[in-house]
């Protein structure tokens, strides 16, 4: 378990940090004047990266998605943990009521799956879980709680 969980908080940290760094590029850069991109995006990450002896170059350098897709990816890589934190969430219902529950699973086949795009997706988690989405079981489920 300690294994699994060995930076854990580091990596969680990172994935964070590329979500902030595309969506601060994407919305925030474009109706802000500055006088250096570097310091921008330094100050933008600062407590999401750990600290270090030289400053680095920042991330945005190594960061593929932020301009690899011409069709609308921009400002979306915050999507691939709000995805897990959908995935962890939901997952506690079927802990709940049974993995291979019958009843859950049909629950979600009819509340989720089955309205595809014909109602906003918030609303679709809502109807199946009963509530807004929560960060916590993520977190346990990461090690970090």
């Amino acid at each position: 378990l300690r294994a699994r969980n060995f930076m854990a908080g580091n990596t969680m940290m990172r994935q964070l940090a590329f979500a902030k760094l595309d969506l601060h590029i994407h919305r925030d850069l474009a109706r802000q004047e500055f006088d250096s991109l570097e310091s921008s995006l330094q100050e933008t990450l600062k407590g999401y990266l750990p600290k270090r002896k030289t400053t680095p170059r920042t991330i945005a350098l190594r960061f593929s998605h932020l301009f690899s897709s011409p069709v609308g990816y921009a400002a979306a890589y915050y999507s691939y943990k709000w995805a897990e934190v959908l995935d962890a969430d939901a997952f506690t219902r079927f802990k709940k009521e049974g993995i291979m529950n019958k009843e859950t699973g049909i629950d979600f086949r009819e509340k989720i799956l089955s309205k595809g795009n014909s109602v906003p997706p918030d609303q679709l988690y809502r109807d199946f879980m009963g509530r807004d989405p929560e960060v916590e079981p993520l977190l346990v489920r990461s090690g970090l709680k």
